[in-house]
Order: structure tokens, then sequence, then C-alpha cells
């Protein structure tokens, strides 16, 4: 219609594009470049989030990681036959949560499962994990249940769903893993996220150290 403006149009922050940033940064695309082609991980949105999986998984034990878009991120081993959903949060993001899109009732099932384990990964920029929450309960099988149903009876254009850290550690009984922080650090860290945090056990961070692996 004549006269009318889209608010779409008033959205967004232009500044100059920064020629040190762009140059600096396409030096670093350029070696990204050079391990994809050796690898042979050509889409770089696969390859960012296989690295990060690995890394995760590793880190929680896992030694098998999934190559293919469906299914769950990491397994165990051949042998062993338990599974990982490996989430990713940035560490100044606004909220540090666990995010499903698009999730099938099948997915959600599948998380009732006492062999499925999630795990959310804070990461401050492009390669520092901090710390890795993680834990298994069936109850967020029923709560992605419920939500995938939510969105099929029209409710919302998108299905999307999201568990904040601080739901899957009070109410679903996830722990903490402190990586390339100490324990204190990642306490503390969690404590000027939330206020929630202060009344969590010290305990539910464990170290390095202290962590023995998952618990089957």
């Amino acid at each position: 219609m004549k006269g009318s403006k889209l608010t779409l149009f008033e959205k967004g922050n232009f500044m100059p594009i920064d020629n040190d940033f762009m140059i600096e940064g396409h030096e670093v695309l350029q070696k990204v470049q050079e391990i994809q082609e050796k690898f042979n991980k050509e889409d770089t949105d696969t390859f960012i989030n296989e690295l990060r999986d690995s890394i995760a998984g590793y880190t929680l034990g896992f030694n098998l990681v999934n190559v293919e878009k469906h299914g769950f991120d990491c397994k165990l081993s051949n042998e062993k036959n338990y599974y990982l959903e490996v989430k990713s949060a940035s560490f100044v993001a606004g909220t540090w949560s666990a995010t499903f899109n698009d999730t099938t009732l099948e997915k959600a099932a599948a998380f009732k499962d006492k062999n499925v384990y999630l795990a959310l990964a804070v990461w401050k920029d492009a390669s520092d994990l901090l710390f890795i929450c993680y834990g298994r309960n069936s109850k967020i099988g029923e709560f992605l249940e419920e939500k995938v149903k939510w969105f099929r009876a029209g409710n919302t254009k998108r299905s999307t769903q999201s568990i904040s850290i601080s739901s899957l550690v009070f109410n679903y009984g996830f722990k903490i893993l402190a990586v390339n922080k100490s324990k204190d650090e990642v306490l503390s860290l969690l404590r000027l996220k939330s206020k929630t945090f202060n009344k969590m056990p010290d305990s539910n961070v464990i170290t390095l150290q202290e962590f023995k692996g998952i618990e089957y």
C-alpha cells in the first residue's frame, strides 16, 4: 500500500565495513578451507558443527561422531549403544539454552530412552569450550513430545523448543563439567548469569579431573 512502511526496514544496525576485520577474517577462513579440503568437509556449517560435536563428545567420553545430517550427534562406541545429542550456546548469548529445531515425535520418544544423553556446550568465541551441562532424563522426551504435538495442532508456525541451562540443572538433574575454566570460575559465571544458581550446590559442577565418565 502506498505510504506504508514495513517495520523490517527499520531493523538492524548498519556500520561501515571494517577492512581490517574483513582482511584478517578472510585469512582465517582460508586456513579453515585448507582443513575442509584436507578432510573433505566442504560444507562450512556442517564442518563447524561436526568439529564442535566431536570436541564436546570426546570430552564426555564418546568415541564416535555422526557425519550425517540425521540422527544423534555422538555414540559411545560400536560396542555400547549410548547416544549423545549436542547443543551449543554462545557465552555472550542472552540465555544459555538447548534449542531443538523441527523435532519429530520419533526423536522426542528417543529422549525417553535411558541410553540417550543431552549436552549443552557453552563456547566463548569460536573455539574456547568453557563448560558442558550434561545428563539424561526421560522427562525431556515428554517435554519435547508435548511441544511437537502442540505445534502440529497449529498453535505456532515453527517447531522450536528450548530448555534453559537452569531448567536442565534444577528440573532435569543435569551436572556441569568445567572444561577450560576452573570450578570456581564456572560457578561464578553461572551465578552472574542467573541468581537461581545461588541455590545450586557447588558439587553440581565438577572438574575434568573429577569426571569419571557418564553414568550408565
